[in-house]
């Protein structure tokens, strides 16, 4: 799609948004959010937010954030082989557990601050608030990008419960879904809410002789919530996860030059695009505990409100990191536990008056200790001493991190007039971090203790890995400010401005192999990094009538000291701050009633992301350095970033008979090429696609039961979501040529390909 096509496609949705003359029984359904702390109906909210209800989510089978993102533009989650990231505007963190994301995750209240719990399976929800742009005001100081507001589905009033089974054909997956709700007192009501996933994957492991990547989850929430009419109400929940994976949806690719000549042979490493991969065993068990408090008081017209939370959980991996069948570094062993305390007192005053406001303070402990070993294979005997030396060697790194945050935020609304609103507000956060890394070389009885020191040397020179104790203490304070103003030009039509700075923390890097200042083939190691800063600017338009809404947003986003994960070209990969970047475009989507019976959707987004100033960046393969060992990517893009995407369908629904009804909705994902890799490999890129799904429904009138069929990808496009480059491919064929050869393997992680699943709800 051209920039011409967009506009032309944003002035047929205006086009579209103009009230119809023909007089209809139903109008479009009013989205209830909570982004602003406040109940709002969606349209008046003036920011550019997507809310995906829960009945969408449950309708079309989506389990996971992952899943929901691929029908929101602009916003993206990659799970990949060792970290999730969240991304907003193409704005994201690295593949490092050091770094805080840059989207703030919120679940009913409490942030999900690390990325393991973006894992966290979606399940009896009452919505998912996307709110796109730097939201440090409400959302906290890390929500530089943006923030994901998840709400759950709460205690009803009156009795009710849901059974839910369903099952996929073609990755042979069933999901089991138990819902009960309804008062166990006069004032207080409670919900049960229980969940069982399991399914086999798509990729045939040709070594384990299984398909990946296979799931087990088991999701179990309780809820209890006071009401007696009086000037307090409470609510409370508890939440535990377990959610398992074993293998990647990975295959590696695209090999070059030399790579094909050493990688042959009873050596060969599988490279076709076929859903067919070899490695040895991948798994990650996580388990996760949360719960929270919420409490509102009446104190005159005004709410008291206090949130408290505790979240923890627990990760234990087994990681194959050479991605292919060869026992390179098979048995990698990760653990990460983290456990988080937040507290937030808010006052709220009642809404409708001259000047509202919302103000508050916050404070958040968390604690984060991470363990990782790293074990060399028989393979490198290949390449006799003293490489080989190495083999049955591994380094020992542990990771500690315990931070704390204060913050105090207020937000007012003048109300000028009838039509014209101010809003200004802003957040002052201090938050104080300490971290250590320690990284041991072990030596296992073959290669015992006397070869330690030749064992340091080989795998500081040929691994860029170095023993090393580093630890540090940072302490920072920030100011994030936000001002808008808020036009109704008409009955049917808001317009809006902002401005709004948002920064996110530094912090220490756990994933550099060696301290800084400690060389080896690649560069030195990292530890500590600054904190990112942000400027944006938002005008935007939101057209709401009975029959139709229409939202655009045009937006800049200035970075200093972005935030950035650099692959040594060996085995790790560094942190820094690369200098500045600028991400700018526009955002449009629309809902139209075409007829009682049938509604159209769509959404697209236009993206501009480029470095402004980021001179060491690292180089692809065979591109000449232009600054010693690096390359200026200043001007350039960034991964993950696609220039165009859009999601549109149909919502049809139809009686069929005195009892029964039929649904049928048709939905389409597009997005334009983008990289995949930070140093823009043209050897690694997703081309662009286009994903066709649809849901097919029959239910009873009265809500009793429901059967559907759900498919997702019908055409089966192959969507490379995530890559790199295979670890040590082209440190291997350098020293199996004696240099003589250069030459270099990737990978990449597939959306899921076609899937088609039978589902049938059953209401009481």
């Amino acid at each position: 799609m051209t920039k011409s096509n967009l506009i032309s496609a944003s002035i047929l949705a205006l086009s579209i948004a103009v009230p119809s003359q023909t007089v209809f029984a139903q109008t479009l359904d009013e989205i209830i959010v909570t982004s602003q702390k406040r109940e709002q109906g969606l349209q008046e909210v003036p920011i550019s937010i997507s809310a995906v209800t829960g009945a969408t989510i449950e309708n079309r089978s989506i389990d996971s954030m992952m899943d929901l993102s691929a029908s929101v533009p602009n916003f993206n989650i990659q799970e990949n082989q060792i970290d999730t990231t969240l991304m907003i505007r193409g704005v994201t963190t690295g593949n490092n557990k050091g770094f805080e994301q840059s989207v703030g995750l919120y679940f009913d209240g409490i942030s999900y601050g690390r990325s393991q719990l973006v894992r966290t399976p979606l399940v009896d929800l009452e919505r998912v608030e996307v709110l796109r742009g730097p939201q440090p005001t409400l959302f906290g100081k890390n929500a530089i990008a943006g923030a994901v507001n998840v709400v759950s589905a709460k205690p009803t009033d009156e009795f009710e419960g849901k059974l839910s089974a369903s099952y996929e054909i073609e990755q042979e997956e069933t999901q089991i879904l138990g819902v009960v709700s309804g008062p166990l007192s006069e004032n207080l009501n409670g919900r049960l809410t229980a969940s069982y996933r399991d399914m086999d994957g798509w990729i045939e492991n040709t070594r384990l002789q299984r398909n990946e990547p296979a799931r087990e989850e088991f999701y179990l929430r309780g809820q209890l919530a006071y009401d007696d009419g009086g000037p307090l109400d409470v609510h409370f929940k508890a939440e535990y996860a377990s959610f398992d994976s074993f293998g990647y949806a990975m295959e590696a690719l695209n090999p070059q030059d030399g790579y094909g000549l050493v990688f042959a042979g009873p050596i060969a490493v599988e490279t076709d695009e076929d859903w067919v991969r070899s490695s040895g065993d991948v798994e990650s068990n996580n388990e996760m505990y949360n719960g929270v408090l919420t409490a509102n008081y009446d104190y005159g017209d005004h709410t008291l409100t206090s949130v408290t939370g505790f979240v923890e959980y627990d990760t234990k991996e087994i990681v194959d990191v050479d991605y292919v069948g060869l026992e390179i570094l098979d048995g990698t062993n990760q653990t990460e536990k983290y456990s988080q305390f937040s507290q937030e007192f808010r006052i709220a005053s009642p809404g409708g008056e001259t000047f509202d406001y919302i103000a508050g303070v916050f404070y958040q402990n968390g604690k984060v200790d991470v363990t990782d070993q790293v074990f060399l294979g028989s393979f490198l005997n290949l390449a006799g001493p003293p490489v080989s030396l190495l083999v049955d060697s591994y380094w020992d790194r542990e990771y500690e991190q315990s931070s704390d945050l204060f913050s105090a935020f207020a937000q007012g609304d003048y109300n000028i007039s009838d039509k014209l609103t101010l809003t200004a507000g802003a957040r002052f956060s201090h938050e104080s971090k300490s971290g250590s890394r320690d990284l041991d070389i072990e030596a296992l009885p073959s290669n015992p203790a006397p070869n330690a020191p030749t064992l340091a040397a080989l795998w500081a020179g040929v691994l860029n890995v170095g023993a090393h104790e580093i630890s540090g203490n940072r302490k920072e304070d920030s100011f994030d400010p936000l001002v808008r103003l808020q036009y109704k030009a008409s009955d049917n039509m808001m317009l809006h401005a902002s401005y709004t700075q948002g920064s996110k923390a530094g912090g220490f890097d756990i994933r550099s192999n060696s301290i800084p200042g400690t060389p080896g083939i690649g560069n030195p190691g990292t530890f500590e990094f600054d904190g990112e800063k942000a400027t944006n600017y938002e005008l935007g338009m939101k057209f709401n009538s009975d029959r139709a809404r229409m939202n655009v947003s045009l937006f800049q986003t200035d970075y200093d000291d972005l935030q950035t994960n650099i692959f040594d070209g060996v085995l790790g990969f560094l942190v820094q701050n690369a200098s500045a970047a600028k991400v700018k475009g526009i955002e449009a989507d629309a809902r139209f009633l075409i007829s009682d019976n049938l509604e159209f959707y769509g959404s697209a987004a236009y993206l501009d992301y480029k470095y402004t100033n980021f001179p060491d960046s690292q180089c692809a393969y065979q591109e000449a350095p232009t600054n010693g060992t690096f390359c200026d990517r200043s001007g350039f893009t960034v991964p993950y970033a696609p220039e165009f995407s859009t999601n549109f369908g149909l919502d049809y629904t139809r009686d069929i008979s005195d009892g029964l009804e039929m649904d049928f909705n048709v939905n389409v994902d597009t997005s334009s090429s983008y990289f995949l890799v930070t140093n823009l490999d043209n050897n690694l890129v997703e081309d662009g696609f286009t994903k066709l799904s649809g849901v097919l429904g029959l239910a009873s009138k009265d809500g009793n039961w429901r059967l559907s069929v759900i498919a997702d990808n019908l055409t089966n496009e192959r969507i490379k979501v995530i890559g790199g480059t295979l670890p040590l491919a082209r440190t291997f064929v350098q020293l199996a040529s004696g240099g003589a050869l250069d030459g270099i393997g990737y990978d990449a992680i597939y959306a899921r390909p076609r899937n088609i699943t039978f589902k049938l709800d059953y209401n009481f």
